[in-house]
C-alpha cells in the first residue's frame, strides 16, 4: 500500500523494510531505478555546470577586448566619442546581463551580506552613464537620507544599475530623482524619472523574462531581461521591488530593503 502512495522516486527510502520474496524483489528493482535516477540527475547537473563555466569564461574573455576598446574610445575627440561610447555601453550592458543571468541560478551561494553605502553605488552608476546623460540632457537629483544598508554589494549594484539604466534609456532633457528614507524601520530607495513611462497593460509584465512591450515593438533598445534579472536578484536578497508608471509621464521604482529578521533568512539560505 505504501508503494502506491509514493509521489516521488526520492521517497523510496521511506518505505518499510521488505519481508516477503516479492517485496524484496520489488525493493531491489526500486533501488536500481533510484540509483539510475540519481546518476542521470548528476550527469545533467554536470553538463549544466560545464555550460555555465564555458559561458562565464567566454564573457570574461569578451571583457578584455571591451576594456581595450574603452581605452581607445577615451582617446578620441568629442565628436567621434559620444556615439561610439554609447554603443560600447550597450554592448557592455548586454554582456553583463548574460553574465548575471548565469550567476543567478546559483545566487544563494554567491551572496555576501555586508554594510553597503547606497550613495557610493549610486554615484558610481551615474559616472558610468555620464557621457550618455550629457548628450541627452539628463541630470540627477540625489537626496539620500538613509544610505547604509545590509546587502550584497555586487548584486545590489547590478539591481540599481538596471533600474537607473532604464530611466536614462527612456528619458530626455529632464532630471532623474533618486531618494532614500528610513520609514518605520525600513530603508526605502526610490528612482523616479519623467521619461516615456510604461503602458498600463504592460506594467504587470515588466518583470517577466524576455518581455519588452505589447505596443512598442520597434524598441531595439530593450532585451527584456534587465528588469527580470534585477527583480529575481532583489527577491533573493529579500529586497521588495515595486514599479509605478504612467505612459507619457514617467516611472518610479521603489526598493525596500529587508530588516534584520528577513536578512537572517538570506544569510542562512
Amino acid at each position: 500500500m505504501e508503494f502506491m502512495n509514493l509521489e516521488d522516486i526520492e521517497e523510496v527510502d521511506t518505505l518499510p523494510l521488505p519481508v516477503t520474496p516479492y517485496q524484496k524483489m520489488l525493493d531491489a528493482h526500486l533501488d536500481m531505478m533510484h540509483q539510475g535516477h540519481n546518476v542521470q540527475i548528476e550527469r545533467e547537473s554536470r553538463k549544466t555546470r560545464e555550460n555555465l563555466d564555458e559561458m562565464t569564461r567566454w564573457i570574461h574573455d569578451m571583457k578584455m577586448p571591451m576594456t581595450t576598446m574603452k581605452l581607445m574610445i577615451d582617446d578620441l575627440d568629442d565628436n567621434q566619442k559620444l556615439k561610439i561610447q554609447e554603443e560600447w555601453q550597450r554592448m557592455d550592458a548586454m554582456l553583463n546581463e548574460m553574465l548575471y543571468s548565469k550567476r543567478l541560478t546559483n545566487i544563494s551561494n554567491d551572496l555576501y551580506i555586508e554594510t553597503v553605502n547606497l550613495e557610493q553605488i549610486v554615484n558610481s552608476i551615474i559616472r558610468k552613464f555620464r557621457v550618455i546623460c550629457m548628450r541627452k540632457g539628463i541630470g540627477f537629483d540625489v537626496r539620500l537620507h538613509a544610505a547604509e544598508v545590509q546587502t550584497d554589494l555586487k548584486w545590489c549594484t547590478f539591481v540599481l544599475e538596471q533600474v537607473i539604466s532604464n530611466s536614462v534609456k527612456y528619458s530626455e532633457e529632464t532630471d532623474i530623482a533618486i531618494t532614500s528614507d528610513l520609514v518605520k524601520g525600513w530603508i526605502t530607495l526610490e528612482i523616479s524619472d519623467e521619461g516615456r513611462g510604461i503602458r498600463k497593460e504592460d506594467l504587470p509584465r515588466i518583470f517577466e523574462a524576455g518581455f519588452t512591450s505589447t505596443s512598442d515593438h520597434g524598441d531595439a533598445q530593450s532585451t527584456g531581461m534587465g528588469l527580470y534579472l534585477a527583480h529575481e536578484a532583489a527577491e533573493a536578497m529579500r529586497i521588495q521591488m515595486r514599479t509605478e508608471s504612467e505612459y507619457g509621464r514617467g516611472t518610479t521604482t521603489k526598493l525596500t530593503f529587508p530588516d534584520k529578521n528577513d536578512l537572517q533568512k538570506v544569510k542562512t539560505m
